[in-house]
């Protein structure tokens, strides 16, 4: 089961050693400045140390990094896994705010869960293959910008 508290001590020295990533101090997410620190394509976007941003993408050509998201799920309390089918929930049924079909291969449904946005990769077979988290207000209204005009 899925605990909010989890999300704030997220911490990617928890699942990657300091050689495993690099931290770029200048970086802007959606239009906000802060660091990220990033493992691969398994992103960790912070202001003032505290996380705001969890974004899982490009990783299903590699074993390593799959394992890496799904620990990072598993920490989080989510049931679904990248790379496996993606089963409908309470949470995350066809109650999604906005659906985007931009990509050939996916398509992307954008869900307000408990005050936070998550955005679920999902191909035309129903596997899960990206997940982002955003807790920042500005950068959740950024993010969705385009779908409200």
């Amino acid at each position: 089961m899925y605990d909010k508290t989890k999300f704030s001590m997220l911490n990617i020295d928890d699942f990657f050693s300091s050689d495993q990533y690099q931290t770029i101090e200048d970086f802007s997410y959606a239009d906000v400045q802060g660091i990220l620190r990033g493992g691969y394509q398994i992103e960790f976007f912070y202001i003032l140390d505290h996380v705001e941003v969890l974004s899982i993408q490009e990783v299903m050509d590699n074993t390593f990094l799959i394992d890496k998201a799904n620990q990072i799920l598993s920490y989080l309390g989510f049931d679904f896994k990248i790379g496996h089918p993606f089963e409908l929930t309470d949470e995350f049924n066809h109650n999604y705010k906005f659906k985007d079909g931009l990509y050939k291969d996916h398509i992307l449904y954008y869900y307000d869960f408990e005050g936070m946005l998550i955005v679920l990769g999902i191909t035309w077979e129903g596997v899960l293959i990206s997940f982002e988290m955003v807790n920042n207000k500005t950068i959740i209204n950024n993010r969705l910008e385009s779908f409200n005009t």
